[in-house]
């Protein structure tokens, strides 16, 4: 299938960024650390993490320029292809970063931390929201900014802000829950884990099939263009 094919020429463009990705997977950590321990010091990371695919994600669409640009359209491949490629692209590496959370949440247990399954379930729509976020960005830039160089700030403001604004929301989220804990109001959310790990599942369902009409969009519009 070629669109696998594009999406590993997406890595091998952005090869480079791949080698910052365990630096920032021990920032995320020692961020969420900072903020608080146990499970909630992991929703903290995972939102971190999420906020660094919202931006990295989208890095392809800026090495699609110049030489890169005339390379990859010399390739034989449908404009479906070609966008499958890169969307391919960006749900792999949020998968990826999905996947060291996942990691990170097996270590918790193995050293004994208390893992509440209701705070698994968050983590659910968490990458739900990473996946929506780096859906969001890839229609943005296929409809606005996609080879438009005058876009740039613009398009620094989407790759950043909606991530840092999901980041922000953990945490104050986060520190809700450790405010009502003191105070003996807090609700007992263990009790109602089950729903939780349903809403994040259909999150992270709705999610992917958010994901194809996007991408069902974008093949829409380029297939009117001569590049994508």
């Amino acid at each position: 299938m070629r669109a696998i094919s594009f999406m590993k020429i997406d890595y091998v463009l952005t090869r480079k960024q791949m080698y910052f990705m365990p630096v920032f997977f021990v920032l995320a950590w020692v961020v969420g650390t900072g903020v608080t321990e146990g499970a909630m010091s992991l929703l903290v990371t995972c939102s971190y993490m999420f906020f660094v695919a919202s931006i990295f994600s989208t890095a392809p669409f800026g090495y699609c320029v110049g030489k890169n640009r005339g390379f990859l359209l010399l390739l034989p491949a449908t404009v479906k292809e070609r966008v499958a490629g890169r969307f391919l692209y960006g749900l792999s590496f949020v998968a990826l970063l999905g996947v060291l959370c996942a990691a990170l949440w097996g270590v918790y247990a193995l050293t004994g931390y208390e893992l509440p399954l209701w705070t698994v379930a968050i983590g659910l729509c968490e990458l739900a929201a990473g996946i929506l976020l780096m859906a969001l960005e890839f229609l943005f830039f296929y409809l606005f900014g996609e080879g438009k160089e005058n876009w740039q700030y613009l398009s620094n403001i989407v790759r950043v802000a909606p991530g840092m604004a999901m980041f922000f929301a953990v945490n104050a989220f986060v520190g809700e829950i450790q405010d009502m804990t003191p105070a003996g109001t807090s609700v007992d959310l263990e009790a109602f884990a089950g729903k939780f790990m349903q809403a994040g599942v259909a999150a992270v369902a709705a999610s992917l099939l958010l994901t194809a009409a996007a991408a069902a969009v974008c093949v829409k519009v380029i297939e009117k263009r001569d590049y994508a």
